[in-house]
């Protein structure tokens, strides 16, 4: 089971969309699947930096260009 951090080591969702370089959408789908740790406060979404980390790219050979699972070459390289 993951250890949940604490409230200083969660980021907005626009944040995490960002260092994902992926959608703010991409990224609630992802929390939704577990992909991601987050919590909703209020009416905001909060994501668990600490759950990034295990979010790296994956191999061009498989098409997958980011670690949000599209094959959209949106992150390039």
């Amino acid at each position: 089971m993951c250890e949940h951090g604490t409230a200083d080591s969660y980021i907005t969702l626009a944040q995490a969309a960002a260092l994902l370089k992926t959608t703010e959408t991409r990224v609630l789908m992802m929390l939704k699947r577990k992909e991601l740790w987050g919590k909703l406060e209020g009416d905001a979404w909060l994501v668990e930096h600490k759950s990034l980390q295990s979010c790296t790219p994956s191999s061009p050979a498989h098409g997958v260009t980011h670690c949000c699972g599209s094959g959209c070459g949106g992150c390039g390289d």
